[in-house]
């Protein structure tokens, strides 16, 4: 369980959290939902290491996160099947690597567009291709902003079957960050509201 105790974080005089309390779940995905400027975004760069300028504690975060930023952050000179591969080049062996890139190309739907470059992809391909090179990585905690922005209604019920097919109904560890109540509601996760909290 990640503990978050006391959380004070601050942007000059904006008051982001004061004194927050929260307990996320291991074993399960977790939503933060909340208007824009609730700070979501924030806590999760918090949770991740990612931003250490704050007050109070937060415990329990795994060494292993793998992190979906709402910018696709692409690499440019790598293909769609590159830019998966490269999260994994350290981590599987070579005999590992093609099969495993080839499953989550086509989980994502991006079969045939594997050799494209980020200059010729549509938004929608970038997401998904920022998708699956998070769900790819080994980790103890998976952490999702937006996810399933840019995306069709079709494409985006497919990515969040696919999410619950893999990470909701094993048990593993995530957090979500969205504010479509249509994604909330058809992941069926526990929903932490930080406009009310």
């Amino acid at each position: 369980m990640i503990r978050i105790e006391s959380l004070t974080k601050k942007f000059g005089q904006q008051v982001v959290f004061e004194n927050l309390d929260l307990n996320i779940s291991s074993n399960k995905t977790t939503i933060l939902s909340g208007q824009s400027g609730s700070g979501k975004t924030t806590l999760l760069r918090m949770i991740a290491g990612l931003d250490r300028d704050y007050a109070g504690k937060i415990t329990g975060v795994p060494d292993d996160i793998s992190f979906m930023f709402q910018e696709d952050r692409l690499l440019p000179w790598r293909s769609v099947k590159g830019n998966i591969e490269f999260v994994l080049n350290d981590i599987l062996d070579i005999s590992e690597i093609d099969p495993a890139v080839t499953q989550i190309i086509e989980a994502v739907q991006l079969s045939g567009h594997e050799n494209k470059f980020p200059s010729s992809l549509s938004g929608g391909m970038k997401r998904r291709t920022a998708l699956a090179r998070a769900l790819c990585f080994p980790y103890e905690l998976l952490i999702l902003d937006e996810p399933f922005n840019g995306l069709d209604a079709q494409l985006k019920d497919d990515m969040v079957a696919l999410f619950r097919k893999l990470f909701v109904e094993t048990e593993k560890t995530a957090i979500i960050v969205t504010h479509d109540k249509d994604v909330i509601n058809k992941l069926g996760c526990e929903e932490i509201d930080l406009a009310h909290i």
